[in-house]
Formats: C-alpha cells, structure tokens, sequence
C-alpha cells in the first residue's frame, strides 16, 4: 500500500518534469546522430562559417601584394593565351625591373614554345624548302629566353600536381625539415605532376603547387600549403613565394600531436610561423569579394607607360595569372561565385604576410558538444519552468548567445567556433520540451473545458483552454456582479403538471436562460429547481462585468416573456420570471474538500442579489437593480424604485428598474420621485397622476397604494 501510494506521488512529479526530460534526451540523440553521421552537420557548419565570413572580412593586409591579370582585354591587345614565350618573358622582365619583391606564376609552361625561330625555321626548311637564314646560324629560342629571365631571379615557378603518375616533382623544390613526429596520411597526396621544361625550372627561384583545395559543395575555402607528390613534400606557389622573399633555403615543418594523433601542423620559414590544419591546409580568412590589388598584364607590356607603375609594383610580391572565362580558373568562394584562382593565391600570402590567420583550435569540436549539451539542457528546463511567454524570449537569447559568442571570437581573435551545432541542439532541446508541454497544457485544457462547458461561456472556455494560468484556483476577492433568477409559482405548476411533462418544460426553459447568460460572458454559478445564478467577472477578468449583467438581465427577460405567453397559450400555467442584479465584492473561487469542490463565489453582494430578485414580487417589477450596478452601467436608461430597507442591514439599497424606451414621463417621474426623497409633499399630487394616466405601471402602482396610506418617502421595507 506503501509502495502504491508513494508510485502516486512520483507520477505527478514526473508529468511535471516530463518536458526537462523530453528535451535532455531530444539533444543527446542529436549529438549521438552528430557523431555517427557528420555529414549532414558539417554542411551547417560550413554554412555558419561562410556566413561568419560575408559578416566580417578581413580588411586590407599591410602587406603588398598584387595580381598582375592576364584578363580579357590582355588577350584582345596581345592575341589568345598561350602568349609567346618572349611575350612572358617581358612580362616578368618588366616586373623585375620595377623593383618586384617575387614573382610567383599561377601557370606552367610543360612543352616548348613552337613559335621560337629554333623549331620554326628548321620546320619550314624541312616542309616548304625555305631558308630564311644560313643552316647553320644560331637561331632564336623563346623557350631559352624566358629562363633567362628566370635566371635574374626572385621567379617562382608553378607546377601542377596531378593523380596520374606522368611526371615528377620538380628536381629543385625546396627541402623541409620536419621536426617532431609527422603523421603525413592525411596530406594530400598526388601521384605525379605536370611541370615546367627543364631549362624554366633550372632557372627558377621556387618551385610552388598551384593545386586549390575545394569542399564537398566545390567552394574553395582551404589551400593545400603543404602536399605529397609521390613521396616528396611539395609547397604551395604561396609558401615557396614566402621562402623567397624572405632569403630560405629550408622549410620548417612541425607535426602538433594529441595523444599520438597529428591535429596539425606548424610551418616556419624564416620568422614567420603559418598554422595548418590535418590535411597541411591553410583556412583561408578572405577579404570582400574581389578586393585583392590587380593590375591588367597589358598595361605592363606598354613599354611607353611602364614607368608609371613603378610605385604600385616596387617591393610587391606578384602573381601573374588570369581571369579570362575562357580559361577556366575561375572558382567559387564563400564571398563570390566567381574568384580567379590567382586571387586565392595572392589572398593565402597576404595572409601569411599579415598572420591574420583563421584558427580552428583542435579543442574545438569538444567545447561545442559541451557548450550544446549546456545550453540545450538549459533551454529545456527554462520551458519546464517558466511561462511559455518568458521561456521563448530566454530561448531567443541562448540561441542568439552562441552566435554573438562565435562572431567575436572570429572578428576579434581569428578563433572559428561553430554556433550551428549549438543552435540547432537548443532549438531541438527547446521544440521537444515546448511539444511536451504542449501536450500537458492540451490535456489541462480538455479538462478545464470538461469542467467548464456546462457552466461557462464557450468563449470563457475557450479563452481558458488557451491559457489556464489566468484561472485562479482557491479563492481571491474581486469587484464582480450578480445575476440571480426565479420562477414564480413554480411549486404551483410542479403540483398541475406531470413529471416527465414538468422535466422537459423546465429543462427547455433553464436551457435558454443558461444560453443567453453565456452568450453575454457570464458564469453559470448555480441552478437550484428553476433558480439560476449567474456571475460575471469570474473567472476572468471583465471590466465591464455591470453593463454585461444589465443587459442580461433585459435579455433573460425577454426571453422569459415569451417562454411564459407561449406556454400559457398552450394550456400551462408558467409564471413570470423575476430577476435581481447586485455588484459588490465577493470571493471567488474553488470552495469545497478533496472529493467534491463547487466554483463558486461567497460574500454579502451575493445575498444582496437573491434578496433584489425576491423584492420584485412586493414592487410588482420583474427586473430589480442596486444602484452600486446602476452606478457602473452607461447604456441603458433606468428609473428609481425606492429604497429597501434589508432585514438584517442598517443601511437600505436603493434600488432600480431598467427602462427599455423612456418617454415625457419617464422625466416626470424621475423629477417626481426626487422630490418624494426630500419630503416635499408636492410630489405626492404628481405620482397620483402620472398613476392616474398609467393605471397598469406597477411602479406608479406601488406608490400610489404608499401614498394613499400615509407614507409620504421612498423607504420601504424588504
């Protein structure tokens, strides 16, 4: 019996946590789906950090950096790409003699140059018999040319890796001095490379990858800084344009190790130190779409204007490349659809350069998983323990906590948190919390609506159902009014009329008067034989709970009227309906024990009304009104009846008859009647003969029968 009843109390308590729980397990399922398919969570995440990106670019490094951009009008002015050889060859000589810093090229030269003289003329010689010059004279080679001006040096060349085995990283790369223990699986890793001729890369500086890391949706956001070729360690055309620039011979490499697992690597040449991720890539922290410093390749090869692009080259780390459509090295970012590949070349060294790097601490997952199960559990207890109208603006800030958090640390620190998962695990913990609280609230509400329906307005019901809270359950004192009704001779035609004939004529009667009651917002309280008690203001709040009982009180005695004239037209002897309306103040609430409670409301102003409605049948009224209602009432007219001295009460109550249509001697009377109240004996003659005109007036009635026995004021005795 023990253990059954102790079951008892735990269940309600369950059903109380029941939403808390809900949402605890709602977020440990999302972050035991986050670990097992991550998939889906990572496109979030690239999302969250694009759009981290778009909010904040980074501005405008220090450094000098430039593109020098075979562009659409450079191909109009010096013929389609492949250019002539000699045709680079001044391109990167001009940049030499304007002082450049390095000169990095976002392309390859892999065969010969069949425009040189070299290939021509022993071609022509050969085909057509043509000898423009002795056989033996040495003949110009376009190939050799550009190495020349490689050779002046500060000329990084590019190289392309490929997956096929066709090729060989160039004999010249610079070395790598990796320090610690290098985990190099996740490198990328290609099996070949297509290369520069030999005599190019000879002659060059540097020796840089110019392969561009896309995600899974083909947007650029990394770039391999570090890669495998065949068994070799390449740099990008990036790095190696740092090692030049800065005098290296060697490159530093340095695994970061946790717990035996590679998290990232450390580059250092000369004095600068670049962070990578596992894979030896850069992430990339972009500027606004478009922004990098550019300069047309023609406007170089303008030998006559050359000079004024001395200041604007002089000490600038340069790649040369191109952002004709024609040559497919357009590619897509988290600023732009449409970003040359040069420009993300030129992007990474500016980055470098600067050390305004974008960081994903290894960390980094495990706080967000902590930060979502925190946050997430405490949205799910904020809707268990807060009205739903403060539970969602909380909601609101937690949700809005994390992003705020993950935009300063990228804007202020570099730092890249993802607030997706955090997010998402609030809104999950919060919807599956608020979709069980719903469920209890839709279960509160059928049960307030069982509860109510029989008594209540469906519009009080229906404003219940929505938000129980504003029912006040166990008793509070409100200003309210009072409506209370009775059957005259019931006992009479109980005794005439049959059972079941008594039982369906009373019970289309209640019904109407019921129905009108709830159609003015008012509370059925009681039904006591034929009596019915009704309140207003209860158990919501109705401001004009005064005019609503007034114009109860005309419509339920209209409605009486009719019920009566058509039962006596049909043989039954049904009474006149009389009605007694107070307003006071009351207590209201549930009233009663464990097993059986009644709502329902206690206190003088209640009496009062009961005690107006039984005076109707000495004042010949069938509606009687106190004047603290008519004191609230502005729409409907009445007139006074006197005032009634209460058994048990030293202070009478003035009380009232509503006036559907007031006329001239609606104002006689009023005036009349004011002056009976004061004494004065003229009023007397007055009422005598507006009953004189008005023989059927029960009001006139009434005074008339006081006067003609001497009482001479509006006091009377109820």
């Amino acid at each position: 019996m023990v253990g059954f009843q102790g079951a008892r109390r735990i269940a309600p308590s369950l059903r109380q946590a029941a939403p808390g729980i809900a949402g605890g397990v709602a977020l440990l399922a999302l972050l035991l789906l986050h670990a097992v398919l991550p998939r889906p969570f990572e496109r979030l995440e690239l999302f969250g950090a694009d759009t981290l990106q778009r909010m904040t670019p980074r501005g405008a490094g220090a450094a000098p950096v430039m593109v020098v951009d075979v562009d659409e009008e450079s191909l109009a002015r010096h013929g389609q790409w492949p250019w002539s050889r000699t045709t680079v060859a001044d391109l990167v000589a001009a940049l030499q003699d304007l002082g450049a810093s390095v000169i990095a090229l976002d392309m390859v030269f892999a065969e010969a140059d069949r425009t040189s003289p070299s290939r021509l003329v022993p071609e022509w010689r050969q085909r057509f018999g043509f000898g423009a010059v002795p056989q033996d004279a040495p003949l110009p080679d376009h190939d050799a040319i550009l190495a020349s001006i490689f050779a002046r040096g500060r000329v990084v060349a590019g190289f392309a890796p490929v997956d096929d085995a066709i090729g060989r990283a160039p004999d010249g790369i610079a070395p790598f001095a990796v320090i610690g223990r290098a985990s190099p699986d996740r490198l990328l890793r290609f099996r070949g490379a297509v290369t520069n001729l030999p005599e190019l890369d000879a002659a060059a500086a540097g020796h840089g990858s110019f392969s561009l890391k896309a995600g899974t949706d083909e947007i650029t956001r990394r770039m391999p800084m570090i890669a495998r070729v065949g068994d070799r360690l390449v740099p990008s055309l990036a790095l190696d344009a740092v090692r030049v620039l800065q005098d290296e011979d060697t490159i530093k490499v340095r695994a970061d190790d946790t717990g035996g697992i590679t998290t990232g690597y450390t580059v250092r040449v000369g004095d600068i130190d670049l962070p990578l991720d596992a894979e030896g890539a850069l992430r990339l922290r972009f500027p606004a779409a478009r922004s990098t410093a550019t300069l047309a390749a023609w406007r170089l090869l303008d030998s006559g204007k050359r000079a004024e692009l001395q200041d604007r080259v002089r000490g600038a780390a340069i790649f040369i490349g191109t952002s004709a459509v024609g040559l497919s090295d357009l590619r897509p970012t988290p600023m732009t659809a449409f970003e040359p590949g040069v420009d993300l070349h030129a992007i990474a060294l500016e980055q470098i350069l600067t050390g305004r790097h974008l960081i994903r601490p290894a960390w980094a997952p495990g706080a967000e998983r902590v930060t979502t199960l925190l946050l997430g559990l405490g949205a799910a207890f904020v809707c268990l323990l807060a009205p739903l109208a403060v539970a969602v603006p909380v909601a609101a800030l937690l949700l809005l906590a994390p992003a705020v958090g993950a935009w300063v640390l990228f804007a202020q620190a570099g730092l890249l948190f993802d607030p997706t998962l955090i997010g998402l695990g609030i809104l999950v913990a919060f919807a599956a919390a608020a979709l069980v609280r719903y469920a209890g609230v839709e279960r509160a509400s059928r049960r307030l609506r069982s509860a109510f329906t029989h008594y209540l307005s469906p519009d009080l019901v229906a404003a219940l159902a929505s938000d129980p809270d504003r029912l006040k359950l166990g008793g509070e004192a409100r200003e309210m009014s009072f409506l209370f009704t009775d059957l005259e001779g019931f006992t009479a035609m109980t005794e005439a009329t049959g059972a079941e004939a008594l039982v369906q004529l009373l019970n289309a009667y209640l019904d109407g008067m019921c129905s009108i009651a709830m159609e003015h917002g008012g509370t059925v309280d009681k039904i006591v034989g034929d009596a019915v008690h009704v309140m207003f203001n209860a158990p919501l709040d109705q401001p004009d709970h005064a005019e609503r009982a007034v114009t109860c009180a005309l419509a339920l005695d209209v409605f009486a009227l009719g019920f009566k004239s058509r039962q006596n037209a049909s043989g039954v002897a049904f009474g006149t309906t009389r009605i007694g309306v107070n307003t006071g103040t009351a207590v209201v609430g549930n009233f009663g024990g464990k097993r059986r409670f009644d709502y329902t409301a206690h206190g003088d102003a209640i009496n009062t009304a009961a005690r107006l409605e039984a005076a109707n049948k000495a004042l010949g009224t069938r509606i009687c009104v106190a004047r603290a209602t008519v004191e609230k009432v502005s729409g409907h007219a009445f007139r006074p009846v006197g005032t009634l001295m209460l058994k048990g009460k030293s202070v009478g109550v003035d009380v009232f008859e509503p006036v559907r249509h007031p006329s001239a001697v609606h104002g006689a009377y009023l005036d009349a009647f004011d002056r009976l109240a004061v004494g004065d004996e003229a009023a007397t003659h007055v009422l005598l003969d507006l009953h004189a005109a008005d023989p059927h007036d029960p009001v006139l009635a009434l005074h008339a029968r006081r006067i003609r026995v001497g009482e001479r004021n509006v006091r009377m005795a109820a």
